[in-house]
C-alpha cells in the first residue's frame, strides 16, 4: 500500500465517524429533525384502511413497510437541501473543509447519522397499524429484512450525499427539491410494487433504488412470500447506493473547487 492509499484510508474513515457523531450532536436540540416522523404513522393508518377496504390482506405488509420508506426520502430531501447551505450560514463550512478528513465523508457520515429515523418510523407505523386494524407484521426473514433494511438506509444516505452536492451547485436546483417525493414515490414501488407496473414504466423504475429496496423488505415480512433473485435485489441497492455516492463526491469537489477559487466558502 503506498503512502497516498494509507493517507486516503486514514481521511476515510476518521471522515464518516466524525460526521455520524457530529450529526448525532446535532439533532438532539433540533426539534424540526424529528419532523418526517409524525407522517409515519398517518400514513400507515391511510394505507392500511386502503387495503382492509378492498380486501387486500395480502398487502398489508406494504401499509407497514411504505411509510418507513417515505420518511427515509423525505429526511434525504430535507436534509440535503440544507445541510451544506447552513455550514456555509453558520460559518462552519471553512473549519470543516480546512479538517483533516474527506469533507465528502464528512457529509456522508452525517446523512447516515439522518437515517437513523427510519428505526423510529417503522415502529410507529408497526405500532399504528396493530393499535388500530390488528395487525402486527410478523417477520419472515428478518436477517433478510435486517440486511435490506440497513442498506436501503446507507443508499438514502448515499443519494442525499448527492442531491446536496446538486443542489449547492445549481441553486436552482433546490426549486425542484418538493417536486422530487411523490414521483420517487411511485417509481420506487412503495406502495405498489413494481412488478404491476407496465412494462416499459417497470425499466425506468428499476433505476430507483427505493424499487429493489420496497421489494426486498416486502418479502421479508409478507407470509408466504417469494422474491426470486434475492441476492441480484441486494447487489443493484448496494450498486445504485455507491454510484449514487460517487456521482455526490464528484459534485462536492466541484463546488469545493470552485469556491476555493471564488473565495466564496464563508457567506458575505
Amino acid at each position: 500500500m503506498t503512502v497516498t492509499e494509507q493517507r486516503r484510508r486514514r481521511r476515510v474513515a476518521p471522515g464518516m465517524g466524525a460526521g455520524f457523531a457530529f450529526q448525532m450532536v446535532a439533532m438532539r436540540g433540533q426539534a424540526d429533525t424529528y419532523f418526517s416522523l409524525i407522517t409515519a404513522p398517518f400514513f400507515a393508518t391511510v394505507f392500511m384502511a386502503i387495503m382492509e377496504y378492498t380486501g387486500r390482506s395480502d398487502l398489508y405488509s406494504h401499509a407497514v413497510v411504505a411509510p418507513m420508506l417515505i420518511t427515509l426520502w423525505t429526511a434525504a430531501l430535507s436534509f440535503s437541501g440544507e445541510m451544506i447551505s447552513d455550514d456555509r450560514e453558520n460559518g462552519r463550512l471553512e473549519s470543516l473543509v480546512a479538517a483533516p478528513m474527506s469533507f465528502a465523508m464528512l457529509v456522508f457520515g452525517r446523512l447516515c447519522g439522518c437515517m437513523l429515523l427510519a428505526l423510529p418510523s417503522f415502529l410507529m407505523a408497526y405500532l399504528a397499524a396493530g393499535s388500530i386494524f390488528g395487525y402486527w407484521m410478523s417477520f419472515e426473514r428478518p436477517l433478510l429484512f435486517a440486511s435490506a433494511l440497513v442498506l436501503t438506509a446507507v443508499a438514502t444516505a448515499a443519494t442525499a450525499t448527492a442531491l446536496s452536492a446538486v443542489f449547492v451547485i445549481a441553486p436552482g436546483a433546490r426549486i425542484v427539491q418538493n417536486t422530487l417525493s411523490f414521483p420517487v414515490y411511485l417509481l420506487g414501488g412503495v406502495v405498489v410494487p413494481v412488478s404491476q407496473f407496465p412494462d416499459w414504466l417497470q425499466v425506468l423504475a428499476r433505476v430507483v433504488y427505493l424499487s429493489w429496496a420496497a421489494d426486498l423488505l416486502r418479502a421479508a415480512t409478507t407470509p408466504g412470500a417469494v422474491l426470486e433473485n434475492a441476492g441480484l435485489h441486494l447487489v443493484m441497492l448496494c450498486l445504485l447506493g455507491t454510484g449514487a455516492f460517487v456521482f455526490g463526491r464528484l459534485f462536492i469537489a466541484r463546488f469545493l473547487q470552485r469556491a476555493r477559487a471564488l473565495g466564496a466558502l464563508a457567506k458575505e
